[in-house]
């Protein structure tokens, strides 16, 4: 199983060597797909330079982490396709763990390491995707706890999109034919959940695998805050709009209603939220047709 690599930047340039270091020492990786989405601080240049045999592919605007991994799938060649960060560096043997955990069960669609936080590397920044059905919550399992507490291997909802290994075969399943895997209208924020959620549903299991191990160092994209709220809000119910079953929402609508009814009122003084709870009812359409439609982005 030869592994195609991912990685989306936007303004990436201070911790870029780091992840792609850490990435060329990996074992089982056949490639290293780039996508710069709109860089502004010459991040491209300096891959180009710094790394002449790394294919990136320069784009004039911010199109997002769902289409920048969308773009590299499309020219990947590999069986396995690893979506990652630019703020990851992986430990040495990670992708190698990981390939090894995807090949052993033919049913494995995604594979995810233990991240561990970079500022603090005793402390996980996800153990991988858990819900909260009761509060209708997604969020990363384990944060911020002893990563000594995060041994086992085991099923999860789905692993992190910051790290993610997947099976191709997974993806393309999963995807309505002559469309991507990545959910293209999230731009960024969910489109990891929505995408679990998705494989779950087709009957594939994502698993985390604890002896894999990186670090994470969050907010390295540059992304503020009520830009990060912004798609954060907007997402969620488009997340479930997209894949919950009738007992799922149904579970889940006390938990939507006291987060929408809470953002509503933070909205008066918030512009972004306005704009994200007012573009999220807007979207609702298309998150119901990309539901009858079986997955799309």
């Amino acid at each position: 199983m030869k592994i195609s690599a991912s990685l989306v930047t936007y303004r990436s340039r201070d911790h870029i060597d780091a992840c792609v270091s850490a990435l060329r020492r990996q074992e089982r990786l056949a490639e290293i797909l780039i996508v710069d989405s709109g860089s502004d601080d010459g991040t491209a240049e300096y891959l180009r330079e710094r790394y002449p045999e790394l294919e990136v592919d320069p784009v004039a605007e911010n199109i997002g982490y769902a289409a920048g991994h969308n773009r590299n799938f499309a020219r990947a060649r590999g069986d396995a396709f690893l979506a990652l960060n630019p703020d990851v560096e992986l430990d040495r043997d990670c992708l190698a763990r990981l390939h090894a955990a995807l090949a052993e069960q033919s049913n494995v669609a995604s594979v995810g390491p233990k991240l561990l936080s970079a500022d603090a590397p005793s402390l996980v920044d996800s153990a991988g995707i858990e819900c909260d059905r009761t509060r209708g919550r997604f969020r990363d399992r384990g944060r911020g706890a002893p990563a000594s507490h995060f041994r086992q291997r085991e099923d999860i909802f789905g692993v992190c999109g910051a790290a993610a290994l997947y099976r191709r075969d997974a993806l393309v399943e999963v995807s309505r034919p002559g469309c991507a895997p990545f959910a293209e209208s999230f731009f960024m924020y969910y489109e990891d959940v929505d995408l679990a959620w998705r494989l779950r549903r087709a009957g594939w299991r994502n698993v985390f695998v604890p002896g894999a191990t990186a670090r994470h160092q969050r907010g390295g994209a540059g992304a503020h805050n009520a830009f990060v709220e912004y798609h954060l809000v907007r997402n969620r119910l488009w997340l479930s709009a997209r894949n919950a079953s009738i007992g799922e929402f149904l579970r889940e609508a006390p938990g939507l209603l006291l987060f929408g009814a809470a953002k509503c009122v933070q909205a008066t003084h918030r512009p972004h939220l306005r704009r994200a709870l007012r573009d999220q009812w807007r979207g609702l359409p298309t998150a119901f047709a990309a539901r009858s439609a079986r997955s799309a982005p």
